[in-house]
């Protein structure tokens, strides 16, 4: 686009959608996404590249739009995207597998008309790199067998895509976007029992009394936790809740705001199903919500999958878990990695139980568009599923592949012989 297009107005008014970022129009009152507009012949799909709107670029692939669509400069939508620098929208391109050397009426491939050395040019580059040195192996075409399968229940939709083998989106869980229970929990929500603030600012002074209650309000303007958190071992924290005389857009109300990230549930090479970003995550970000069943510890011991549970850890009194096995959102998939970019913070917004917070997953560091989500899922885990399976995070760091594991096991058969006592002195019958 190297002058905007003029239209119909009907085109106008969608495109003016797109470059805003809104939320995506109903699929039925969207253009046809193979009729050109006017004059420069641009689809849909130019557009969203244009205004970096991958939510929508997503629904028009879902559509069967024309990846390879060009306009009479010969552009496609990854030469629009790389000139325009929409990181997001070239990766979910060349996803898809659009021609990364595909050339405009100026001779131009899409890496030629990205900012040299840009992240846009990088991943052009890699990808050229990579298809050039295999010509002849057939590049896997991922395929997206999920629009969301959050079927609308987030902030955002949550597409899931498999580019490695023929398995559909998972089904053998149901999708819920809070904590639910199957048996009577007892949460004391009472109002009454709520500690609150009588805010009249921002709740950024010291005079908050959620704040207090997590030592400070941990939250900056921005929204992501500030620098001096301690991400080693976090603190619980209290975000303001429905007692409190503060607006509901004041600054400590985060987690309850909901997922906002863009992320993708996708199929890897060799963990199964993982979780990726599709935007950049700054540190500090609030990324998603560990979510699934509320049970008692008791009754985690008797269940025969364990593999999706999370102790709530409550020192003072009964434990509890949370099982995403059957009832779990996107962080259901997210794999364990030993150097993680998410960890793990308790958060109470609706309640103060601290029996059952919620488990927020925040950014340790900035983590780039494309990149696995992963969080340590500790040792007790490991303990466990070690003797099963060993780590693939592929970390240089990791704890738990194989080799680590197989030199873990040779250090403890040559403990007991380095560390017997001497007995050469004691009698052979201590009676």
């Amino acid at each position: 686009m190297r002058s905007l297009p003029s239209g119909a107005c009907a085109w106008a008014a969608w495109f003016l959608m797109t470059d805003r970022d809104a939320a995506p129009p109903c699929p039925h009152v969207l253009p046809r996404p193979h009729t050109p507009p006017p004059q420069e012949e641009n689809i849909c799909l130019h557009w969203a590249a244009f205004s970096g709107c991958v939510d929508i670029a997503e629904i028009l692939l879902a559509a069967r739009c024309d990846l390879h669509a060009v306009n009479i400069h010969g552009d496609s939508p990854l030469h629009i995207a790389a000139r325009e620098d929409r990181y997001a929208c070239v990766v979910l391109f060349l996803s898809r597998d659009s021609d990364v050397n595909l050339k405009n009426k100026e001779g131009e491939t899409p890496l030629q008309c990205a900012s040299l050395h840009s992240q846009v040019w990088s991943a052009l580059q890699m990808s050229k790199a990579l298809r050039d040195s295999a010509p002849d192996r057939p590049v896997p075409v991922e395929k997206t067998v999920s629009r969301d399968i959050a079927r609308g229940y987030e902030r955002v939709p949550i597409p899931c895509v498999n580019a490695v083998d023929s398995e559909p989106s998972p089904s053998n869980y149901k999708y819920v976007s809070q904590n639910c229970v199957t048996s009577p929990m007892n949460i004391d929500r009472n109002i009454t029992h709520l500690q609150y603030c009588v805010c009249v600012d921002d709740c950024s002074s010291s005079t908050c009394m959620c704040g207090q209650l997590s030592m400070r309000c941990w939250y900056g303007q921005d929204g992501r936790l500030l620098p001096e958190f301690n991400m080693a071992e976090p603190p619980l924290l209290f975000e303001c809740n429905h007692a409190c005389a503060c607006w509901r857009t004041c600054r400590n109300r985060v987690v309850q705001n909901g997922l906002r990230a863009r992320l993708q549930l996708y199929r890897t090479q060799d963990m199964g199903w993982g979780v990726r970003t599709l935007q950049d995550i700054p540190v500090g970000t609030f990324v998603c919500e560990y979510v699934g069943e509320l049970i008692s510890d008791s009754e985690a011991d008797v269940r025969e999958e364990d593999s999706y549970l999370f102790d709530l850890d409550n020192k003072d009194g009964e434990l509890y878990c949370i099982d995403a096995r059957f009832y779990g959102n996107v962080s259901r998939f997210i794999n364990h990695h030993c150097e993680p970019n998410l960890v793990p913070v308790r958060v109470f917004t609706s309640h103060q139980d601290l029996r059952f917070p919620r488990i927020a997953f925040f950014s340790t560091r900035p983590i780039e568009a494309g990149e696995q989500l992963g969080f340590d899922y500790g040792q007790r885990f490991w303990d466990i599923k070690g003797k099963l399976f060993s780590c693939r995070c592929g970390s240089p760091k990791c704890r738990h592949s194989s080799s680590a594991l197989a030199q873990r096991q040779a250090s403890a058969q040559e403990a007991p012989e380095d560390g017997l006592p001497d007995t050469s002195s004691c009698s052979t019958d201590p009676r």
